[in-house]
């Protein structure tokens, strides 16, 4: 078993992941060409945007890290299957609503599971 510092652990959990290269476009875009700039940065990176969620349709579940499971608080070999995913993987918003065929009708589908389990008292 390897031991981390507290530190190297909480700076690994609480990392953000701000998007510094979409930023620097858009800042570049407005000091070159003004609006017009921005506004035709502001349509690449929604295209690109586009590509990459019918490409990466899925995200991994934050709060068990796309493992499906949750681990024992007392006994840490131990697991439990995660209550809010379903195997770690979960569809991006943005796939659920433009995203290929297969992903919008996952989305769709999970999305009324949960509601009918939260209707029926079951969904914790």
């Amino acid at each position: 078993m390897i031991l981390l510092s507290y530190e190297s652990y909480h700076s690994q959990m609480t990392r953000m992941h701000v998007p510094w290269i979409l930023i620097g476009i858009e800042a570049v875009a407005w000091v070159m060409g003004n609006v017009l700039g921005l506004v035709l940065a502001s349509l690449g990176l929604v295209v690109i945007y586009l590509a990459s969620v019918r490409v990466h349709p899925r995200v991994r579940h934050r709060a068990c890290g796309g493992t499906g499971e949750h681990r024992g608080a007392v006994f840490s070999w131990t697991h439990r299957k995660c209550p809010r995913c379903n195997g770690g993987r979960l569809v991006r918003w943005g796939a659920g609503q433009w995203g290929a065929e297969h992903a919008r009708n996952e989305y769709r589908r999970t999305k009324e599971a949960r509601a009918t389990a939260r209707s029926n008292g079951t969904w914790r």
